[in-house]
């Protein structure tokens, strides 16, 4: 499995593919929702595997710390350890690792996950796009 920033123009293509599939189509988030202004100034990070696009997530830098979000693996790939891996790589990149912590607006189904990942939780349970949602964070 490979990750890498997003850098051409045939990544980010391939990374809205994902998520369309994943929050659009399979979790019905509305696509004016799923896709927003905060796009243009994210970090964008692309998994691959045997060079075929199967995950994706995007970074936001804040004032204390960095917001990872639109965490997506495409559904043949799920309990491959792609999320893992792609979690993993955003601690290794300079820009996370000087800011020092990781947020993550996570929903409810993926909260384990991000306990796995050793996040805790930070809120109490709240909705957003219609999808249950608890915020975590992690040191780093």
């Amino acid at each position: 499995m490979q990750i890498k920033v997003a850098q051409t123009q045939s990544d980010f293509f391939q990374i809205v593919r994902i998520r369309a599939e994943v929050f659009i189509r399979e979790q019905n988030v509305d696509s004016e929702i799923e896709m927003d202004v905060k796009d243009d100034t994210a970090i964008h990070c692309l998994a691959t595997l045997n060079n075929e696009p199967v995950g994706c997530l995007r970074i936001l830098m804040n004032d204390d710390g960095v917001t990872v979000g639109r965490v997506a693996v495409l559904k043949p790939y799920r309990r491959m350890k792609v999320g893992k891996a792609m979690m993993n790589f955003v601690e290794t990149l300079p820009v996370v690792k000087e800011k020092g912590k990781i947020a993550v607006h996570a929903q409810l189904t993926a909260r384990e996950f991000y306990l796995n990942c050793g996040f805790h939780e930070v809120s109490d349970i709240y909705e957003e796009a219609n999808i249950l949602h608890v915020s975590m964070e992690k040191e780093i």
